[in-house]
């Protein structure tokens, strides 16, 4: 196939009915090409997703996945949990099943489905010491050099019955795609090193 992503993969279903609940969003591949995804509004009873609405998550994770499997093959997905802190140069993993077997045990899913997906363009962040305001008075102790990336949020679709429902609890496990490894450099010594941010699992906010 001369497309690394399929043009039937990159389209979103269009359910006949409303879904005020999800939200169809889009996700940039690279500069020509970016796929559909529908992403569930934060709500705050669980009873608030109708059956429609669960069912066109369902039918579409399976496209979704086949998407970020491929870029978890080409580019390798950074898993980090909440208490690891030895993030330096951190080894990515290419294999889609090991990344959703990390975000069952971090994230204590039991189905877990990828329901946001958001990128992030290529960004230079000035680092501040944090005890002290410095931002604006004098300049910043480094830079972070961030390569473009995408950030995978997993949900848990839990059974009910004959049914589903989204968990949507308080804390969520998140996974990121990075085109390349995101790097700091000291201002006043010069010294580079690999530095992960904010992939963390986190609250929701």
């Amino acid at each position: 196939m001369s497309e690394f992503i399929q043009s039937e993969l990159r389209k979103a279903l269009r359910p006949r009915q409303s879904t005020p609940n999800l939200a169809l969003t889009k996700v940039p591949i690279d500069q020509n090409l970016s796929f559909e995804l529908w992403t569930p509004r934060w709500v705050s009873k669980i009873n608030n997703f109708t059956p429609l609405e669960i069912e066109l998550i369902r039918r579409e994770t399976p496209r979704i996945t086949r998407i970020l499997s491929k870029l978890t093959w080409l580019m390798g997905a950074i898993c980090i949990g909440e208490d690891d802190w030895m993030v330096g140069d951190r080894q990515s993993v290419r294999d889609w099943d090991s990344v959703i077997e990390f975000v069952k045990v971090e994230g204590r899913c039991v189905n877990p489905i990828p329901t946001k997906v958001v990128y992030s363009p290529h960004s230079l962040i000035p680092i501040y010491d944090s005890d002290r305001k410095q931002e604006g008075i004098i300049p910043p102790q480094a830079w972070e050099i961030c390569p473009s990336r995408w950030t995978i949020i997993f949900d848990d679709l839990v059974p009910v019955g004959k049914s589903f429902r989204l968990k949507q609890s308080e804390d969520f496990i998140s996974v990121e795609i990075w085109t390349g490894k995101p790097t700091r450099r000291e201002v006043r010594n010069g010294k580079i090193y690999v530095e992960y941010r904010d992939i963390y699992a986190s609250t929701r906010k």
